[in-house]
């Protein structure tokens, strides 16, 4: 579950091929990648995103704030499409920049299942987008590329049948790179020093945190994919997803 493409620009980025989809099955390699913000990314990495990797689909899920903000980078020269899909909860965040605010028992999972009670057109309409062959590959990204591109990719991964276990070990393999994203957060407007009132928490990317997520899911919703057909994704799309996605072994 890792990408041998390396881009300058960007810290925690890799391919989501190879997590298993039940025991015949994997994720595509090649299809489908995820990222922190892309705005960084050098004339190298566009070449090496758009005509070595034939990138289809900027899926941004940061705020209108953090785009106005920061801007896109050079992919947003590209006839890459842009696809905004933002995961947001609203007046969580700090006055003045894209900061969260977590507060409570389990602040950082209580803040993920909250991406999906208030921003359920966005998790449906990636489902749908990424199911629609023309679209991939796709690359899924936010600010640092853990928790609402976590969120992203865990219900992706689950709606085409990869197990808890395989989407948690899967969130957890930029666990790492994590102090890097940080300190480049600190150093953007949207972020900057309010990234000191986050919990330690935030800081972390165990498996136990998406392996909380689901428990909630389905105690809230009945499961992820029950969430998803409650909002709109048709059962073909989601068999249209798993053949766009998934190989077999």
């Amino acid at each position: 579950m890792s990408s041998s493409v390396q881009l300058a620009g960007v810290i925690n980025f890799r391919d989501v091929g190879g997590v298993p989809v039940g025991s015949d099955h994997h994720i595509a390699y090649g299809r489908l990648f995820r990222s922190d913000t892309l705005q960084f990314l050098t004339p190298e990495d566009i070449t090496i995103l758009v005509e070595s990797i034939g990138l289809k689909t900027d899926v941004d899920l940061r705020l209108s704030f953090e785009i106005e903000v920061e801007g896109r980078g050079l992919l947003g020269e590209t006839d890459v499409v842009f696809a905004h899909l933002p995961l947001q909860v609203p007046s969580a965040q700090t006055a003045g920049s894209a900061t969260p605010i977590l507060q409570g028992h389990d602040p950082v999972v209580s803040h993920y299942v909250n991406y999906l009670n208030h921003s359920p057109k966005s998790v449906s309409g990636l489902i749908q987008l990424l199911a629609q062959p023309q679209s991939l590959p796709a690359l899924i990204h936010c600010a640092a590329g853990k928790d609402r591109t976590g969120i992203a990719v865990a219900m992706t991964l689950a709606a085409v049948g990869c197990s808890t276990d395989d989407i948690a070990a899967e969130y957890a393999l930029g666990a790492h790179l994590i102090p890097a994203v940080m300190d480049q957060l600190r150093t953007m407007e949207s972020y900057g020093e309010s990234l000191s009132k986050l919990p330690p928490e935030a800081n972390l990317t165990p498996p136990e945190y998406i392996e909380r997520f689901f428990t909630e899911i389905r105690n809230t919703y009945g499961g992820p994919l029950d969430y998803l057909r409650q909002h709109g994704v048709t059962d073909a799309e989601l068999e249209a997803l798993s053949q766009a996605l998934t190989v077999r072994n």
